[in-house]
């Protein structure tokens, strides 16, 4: 229901939001507790009656991961150093704080390296004052600390590196690709419900891959490899949204 008014970028009638999910075999029952659960966790409001829209307390964060289309625009070469946060002096017994935290850290494409330190190659425009500010403004406590790392010794510098698993990434970047070309080829093979729900479920599931991609420099990854995942997730994007609009229309009517 999230991703469906981020899509929307508009208020959205209750009974179009159940007819969608019912796309899904998701029942009216499941549909309607979840939108009381996204109300209550203030994710989502009540534009007027039976109409809803996102909260601000999702605002930031689908105005962050609709900028997908450019996060090549953020990366820069790579000098070897690092951007690291200290999170060590933050309690950990409020669940729900620290499940924030660290997804707003792992969106930022950080990795833990020593217990309380996290870190991430500082290879994006700006640095770790631009980084700063975005974290804070996805709700990152303002007492981390982050910061540039520009000295490390050769193995804390070897573990850095090693953190994040490469080879997965850029066979990621290939298979994806070759899936996304896959599915636009054979798209008019398939009835509008069937296409729909295909388009949203394919193009969700690398949205998020995108959003936590940690844009690791051409020294880690293979940075060509990702740049053509991203042009053929946009032109996928513009396939599945015309899709969406068409079937959107119908249930407005």
């Amino acid at each position: 229901i999230l991703n469906l008014l981020m899509a929307a970028q508009k208020p959205t009638s209750s009974q179009v939001i159940i007819r969608i999910c019912q796309l899904f075999d998701i029942t009216e029952n499941s549909a309607r507790v979840s939108l009381a659960r996204l109300v209550s966790d203030n994710l989502i409001e009540s534009e007027s009656r039976g109409v809803y829209q996102l909260a601000e307390k999702a605002t930031s964060l689908s105005d962050d991961l609709s900028k997908w289309r450019h996060i090549e625009d953020k990366v820069q070469s790579w000098d070897g150093s690092w951007i690291g946060a200290f999170i060590g002096n933050l309690g950990r017994g409020d669940r729900t704080a620290l499940r924030n935290r660290t997804r707003i850290l792992q969106l930022a494409g950080f990795s833990e390296l020593d217990q309380g330190l996290m870190v991430r190659p500082n290879n994006l425009v700006g640095g770790a004052s631009k980084l700063r500010e975005r974290l804070h403004k996805l709700g990152l406590e303002d007492e981390a600390r982050i910061f540039t790392i520009s000295d490390f010794d050769e193995d804390s510098q070897k573990k850095a590196i090693n953190l994040w698993a490469n080879q997965d990434l850029n066979e990621h970047y290939q298979k994806g690709q070759v899936e996304l070309e896959q599915w636009m080829n054979s798209m008019k093979e398939l009835d509008t419900h069937t296409a729909a729900r295909e388009a949203f479920v394919m193009g969700d599931s690398t949205l998020r891959h995108l959003a936590f991609d940690p844009l690791l420099p051409n020294e880690m990854v293979n940075v060509d490899a990702r740049k053509q995942y991203i042009q053929t997730m946009i032109r996928y994007d513009q396939v599945g949204r015309s899709i969406w609009v068409d079937l959107y229309n119908t249930f407005n009517q």
